[in-house]
């Protein structure tokens, strides 16, 4: 059985957005959004942003930390030098695996290090994030235009005319010309527990949520 829109997967989106007409894919995200129906970043934005947050137990929890201007100046700096570090080898990967450009820029040139402050205090780092082209998402799967998963979708335009997936594409995504190549992950898995080494030394009662960071496999 085909999934419906509230349960397609990031690369099932991504089949659709490859397999439909522009005009088709605009209805198809209003229709999604009309129905309180949450799309992927990856396909309704020109550019990806995974991110992870750091949690804590309270905001009260949070205004005692910030007192100690010390401990969260340290904590601040070593999670920036996490990101810039981090934000490099992302880039320098992309180099690696994708040399060629697209539309005269290549995807390490469109890797940007994302961070934010808390928006009570604006005082201590609340999330690290990396934005990126979407043709990085498009990569890690190895989907393109006639490169489809193998789980078909079937949705509905405005007018209710019933669509399919192109049954020519199915199956096809990363095969041939687009083998996946899942560039990001294992940069971030690889450098994760040093994040959370110095999260711990800040404060042993906060922890990160990465639900948001890593691209679906």
């Amino acid at each position: 059985m085909r999934a419906e829109l509230d349960q397609l997967t990031q690369g099932q989106w991504l089949q659709l957005k490859n397999e439909s007409s522009s005009t088709e894919f605009k209805r198809l995200l209003s229709i999604a959004k009309a129905g309180g129906i949450e799309v992927p970043a990856c396909v309704g934005i020109h550019n990806y942003s995974p991110k992870l947050v750091f949690l804590t137990l309270s905001e009260t929890a949070r205004y005692d930390r910030v007192k100690d201007t010390d401990a969260t100046n340290k904590f601040n700096a070593e999670t920036a030098n996490w990101s810039t570090f981090v934000t490099a080898e992302l880039r320098s990967e992309a180099r690696m695996r994708f040399p060629d450009s697209k539309n005269g820029k290549s995807l390490a040139d469109t890797i940007h290090g994302n961070i934010r402050y808390d928006k009570k205090y604006k005082i201590e780092v609340q999330s690290l994030g990396f934005s990126f082209a979407r043709h990085g998402v498009y990569l890690h799967y190895g989907a393109s235009r006639g490169y489809g998963g193998y789980v078909g979708s079937k949705w509905k335009d405005k007018n209710g005319s019933l669509h399919v997936t192109n049954p020519n594409s199915l199956g096809k995504m990363n095969s041939g010309a687009r083998k996946a190549v899942h560039w990001f992950n294992p940069v971030l898995k690889k450098h994760l527990p040093t994040l959370a080494d110095i999260a711990a030394e800040y404060c042993l009662d906060m922890t990160i949520n990465i639900n948001a960071l890593f691209l679906e496999e």
